[in-house]
This record gives structure tokens, sequence and C-alpha cells, in this order.
């Protein structure tokens, strides 16, 4: 329903320059990675903030580095439980572990971390799970996802920073959704 760019120049975490996409329904915010490859945009989405009160239509920085929510259930279905609201959202300074970016490589995907990962379950093809998949686009109101398939993760490489994960992966497809899992992996700290 709305979308910022987080520019507060750290005070917001680490993620200036992404994406912050607003969820009327779910009430939530996903935060999005774009890179321009060859002239077109690509990009990855991930889940960012949940738990809001209402169906979220604004978001909006404040000097300060605060994120400011407005919301209203306008008479449509939301998770949130109020009619309306304002919520403002502060970082407290501590960075969860979590997927910072993902970037398409020509053999897969090339993660980058907030924190160091822990290299033995990160290096592990088991803790990936990956599937691929579109939509049929046609002036009807959305689709439920088609032509699926599960990939072959066959490597999975790490740097010696620790905070990059190079994937490899068999049966990419051009022009399709790549949703991936990586529910096995943890951070240096565990």
């Amino acid at each position: 329903t709305d979308l910022v760019v987080s520019d507060q120049g750290g005070k917001f975490g680490p993620f200036d320059g992404q994406l912050l996409v607003a969820e009327f329904t779910d009430a939530k915010i996903n935060r999005a990675y774009l890179e321009k490859v060859d002239g077109e945009y690509q990009g990855a989405v991930f889940p960012f903030l949940q738990g809001f009160a209402s169906g979220i239509v604004r978001l909006s920085f404040s000097k300060e580095g605060d994120l400011f929510v407005g919301m209203t259930s306008r008479g449509w279905s939301s998770l949130g439980t109020r009619a309306y609201g304002l919520q403002r959202v502060h970082w407290n300074g501590q960075t969860d572990f979590a997927m910072k970016e993902m970037k398409a490589k020509p053999d897969g995907f090339e993660l980058v971390f907030t924190e160091p990962v822990d290299a033995a379950s990160a290096g592990d093809v088991k803790s990936y799970a990956m599937s691929s998949y579109t939509y049929l686009y046609s002036s009807a109101y959305g689709s439920d996802e088609i032509d699926a398939q599960k990939l072959k993760i066959t490597h999975a490489t790490v740097s010696a920073d620790k905070l990059h994960v190079h994937l490899r992966v068999e049966g990419l497809r051009e022009l399709y959704v790549h949703e991936l899992h990586a529910k096995g992996v943890k951070s240096a700290k565990g």
C-alpha cells in the first residue's frame, strides 16, 4: 500500500537504500533489496516487521529516524484488530540476525547477512530449500502460484568474513520468482 526508502543514515538500522513496503491485509512491513543488472531492476523481498494494529496505508520517516505507520481498516479485512491507528517504530540500536541482501548470480545467489554466520550451518546445503514459480498474469485480480518447481542447491560457500554465502542452484528459471528458505542457518553466536 505504500513504499518508503530507508535513507536515515543508519538511524533505522543497517538497511539504508532498501525499500520498506507496507502490506494492508497482513498488517506488516516487508523489506526489499533492489539491484540493477544490465539496466533492469531485480531484487529480493524479506519479512521485516509485523503485528501492527490495523492495515497499513502510509509510511513516513521523522527527522529523528523513526518510522511512522499510518493505518486503517477502511472496511476491508486486515489482521489488525483496530479500525485505524498511528504507530511509531524506533530502532533500539540492536540488529537481529537476518539476511540483508540476496543478489542474483549466473549460477545461483549471493546472500549477505547482518552479522557473521555459523560456517557449519550456513555451508550445509540442507540448511536451505528453494523453489520457483510464476503467476498467471491477466486482468483478473490476483493469481495462485503456478508452474512451481523445487530447485536443488548444490553448493553453499561461506566467505572468509562469514557475512556472505554463495549458493549454487540447479534449475534457475529466468523471469520466475525464486523463493528461498534458510531455516537451518544460524549466526556465529548461535
